[in-house]
């Protein structure tokens, strides 16, 4: 028995011992302690435009973005703050990459509206596969403003700042290029989804669709009759003749695509005629279904009034406004 308590009086005096080295280290580390709890709050990105400091605040413990954030403060004062939405959600000062052409051009301070007031651009990325893109413009001039936000959605053809004039990189502002991604997945796998370009300029306090600088010349004659060949030579590998059971190349409606987005959407329908595969039926049903999708997209009343075509959209439609999503609502 005296040696069983022996035993059971060492290793009680251990950990004793033990427990009392935990409290000394724990009691004279106070420093180490605060570092190891500010490692999940530190911005691991700050930019600073007097009197402005933007910080963007990223979970380093969790990395799943949870607790992901960005701050604007004026003169050391918080002004604006948006915190994550979803997990693995991140925010970026400017561009999502430093190497991305537009991040020169979108650097804190400059001036991206062409109103004359030093701006900041926040990308905020959702996470996730292909999707999804957020712009956020702020004014940090002597006024803090939000001049608005763009939901840009899939990351992978943009959106794109470019200068006004591809010619005169002087002349103020930036316009922006982003895809209508409306016929995403439609009636094909997201590879080959067509996402036209939509532009959007600043005009009258928000980011609006414009026409003319979409308008583009239509594509040579050679090149639309390989579009033609392609698509009425391509493999139909399902059981069905007609549409929309019929495999049929995405490239149609990418063309015609290209087409409307362009100001040429009597040229799109006359490709259609030409384009559509004779051994395959339902011509008339697809372009019902096409014209039922493209009024679906966020931009469809600012394209149909660019073109100017009954063909668009439906004669009961309403009067063509400037889309809600291609305008960025100014908060003064």
């Amino acid at each position: 028995m005296s040696s069983r308590s022996g035993i059971i009086y060492q290793i009680v005096r251990a950990l004793i011992l033990v427990s009392i080295v935990s409290m000394i280290v724990a009691i004279g580390s106070p420093t180490r302690c605060a570092a190891a709890d500010n490692s999940t709050v530190l911005p691991h990105r700050e930019q600073t435009s007097p009197p402005y400091v933007v910080r963007v605040y990223f979970d380093q413990v969790a990395k799943d973005g949870s607790d992901a954030y960005y701050e604007i403060l004026k003169d050391n004062k918080p002004v604006f703050r948006q915190k994550a939405a979803y997990k693995g959600e991140q925010f970026f000062i400017g561009t999502m990459d430093d190497k991305d052409p537009d991040a020169t051009l979108v650097k804190i301070g400059k001036d991206i509206t062409g109103d004359g007031q030093p701006d900041v651009v926040i990308s905020e990325w959702s996470g996730g596969a292909n999707c999804c893109l957020t712009i956020h413009i702020f004014e940090i001039g002597s006024t803090f403003r939000q001049i608005g936000t763009i939901a840009a959605k899939y990351g992978d053809t943009g959106p794109h700042f470019m200068h006004m004039d591809d010619k005169d990189s002087k002349n103020a502002g930036l316009k922006l290029q982003v895809g209508d991604w409306t016929f995403a997945n439609w009636h094909s796998d997201f590879a080959d989804s067509p996402a036209p370009k939509v532009i959007l300029r600043f005009s009258d306090g928000a980011y609006r669709v414009s026409p003319d600088l979409m308008r583009s010349p239509i594509p040579s004659v050679s090149d639309l009759d390989a579009r033609v060949a392609a698509i009425r030579t391509y493999k139909n590998n399902s059981k069905s003749k007609s549409w929309p059971g019929a495999d049929i190349s995405p490239t149609l409606w990418a063309t015609m695509l290209d087409l409307i987005y362009t100001g040429h959407a009597g040229d799109a329908w006359k490709f259609l005629d030409r384009a559509w595969p004779p051994q395959i039926s339902g011509k008339d049903s697809f372009a019902h279904d096409f014209r039922a999708q493209l009024k679906r997209s966020p931009y469809w009343s600012a394209v149909d009034a660019m073109n100017e075509s009954d063909h668009l959209t439906d004669n009961n439609a309403p009067t063509p406004q400037p889309s809600p999503s291609a305008t960025l609502r100014s908060t003064k």
